[in-house]
């Protein structure tokens, strides 16, 4: 399997055919679960988003989702196998639990939903990043460059270097995005109109019981390979 993805990703994904992942699909225009483009469900009563597909061309590509362990190419002598068996072990010894509630936020020069309390998904990164970190290849110059370290602080430089990304540990705010890099007005505009599309999507006790493993093949994309789920709820 390890011979068909570049990369390889630890996300949450909202459970196929939520509310949440049809918008997000819908929205994104890309389905990692199938492996195709939607911009309508059958099963939504949500508008078509084609319209808005210049708004949505960056996130497209990784799918809808919200980042627990960034994109990383695999370590010479480790395996896609190796990758699931760490995974599996690690979901094991974690909980689930409930995101309160989503919101809808400006973050910079793009829109996302947030938690409005994140401390666990906090702790499922972290646990992630660190256990996962022995099978992470160190990042290409074209990779570091990319990640511009002339304007990161010097602690979200450190984290590069050390864990192959900048928004790790104190520096991670999990998040879902909804838009590329928008202007002022585009960023107006659309945060106006998805405001009130979200009306229509359930935003309330959202279950996080599992993570995924997402990969990248040839054409950039992003695809769905495996779920793990979590332990049951605690109370």
């Amino acid at each position: 399997m390890e011979q068909n993805y570049d990369r390889y990703a630890i996300y949450y994904a909202p459970l196929e055919n939520s509310e949440l992942d049809i918008f997000g699909k819908c929205w994104l225009g890309w389905d990692p679960y199938k492996g195709s483009q939607t911009n309508k469900s059958d099963f939504s009563k949500l508008p078509d988003f084609e319209k808005f597909s210049k708004f949505v061309v960056a996130p497209k590509q990784y799918g809808f989702h919200g980042t627990i362990k960034a994109p990383f190419r695999l370590k010479d002598g480790f395996t896609y196998n190796d990758l699931e068996n760490q995974v599996g072990e690690i979901s094991k010894q974690i909980h689930s639990f409930y995101l309160d509630q989503l919101i809808i936020k400006k973050l910079g020069n793009f829109i996302g939903l947030i938690p409005t309390n994140n401390l666990k998904v906090n702790a499922v990164s972290n646990k992630f990043v660190k256990e996962l970190d022995y099978l992470r290849d160190e990042l290409s110059e074209s990779e570091i460059k990319k990640r511009k370290p002339h304007k990161l602080t010097s602690n979200q430089k450190q984290m590069l270097f050390k864990w192959g990304y900048p928004y790790v540990f104190n520096e991670f705010k999990f998040h879902l995005t909804l838009t590329s890099k928008l202007n002022n007005v585009e960023i107006d505009d659309v945060f106006k109109y998805l405001q009130n599309i979200l009306k229509q999507v359930n935003l309330n006790k959202i279950i996080f019981n599992n993570i995924c493993i997402f990969g990248q093949k040839s054409d950039e994309k992003f695809y769905f390979i495996k779920k793990f789920n979590f332990n049951n709820l605690t109370h």
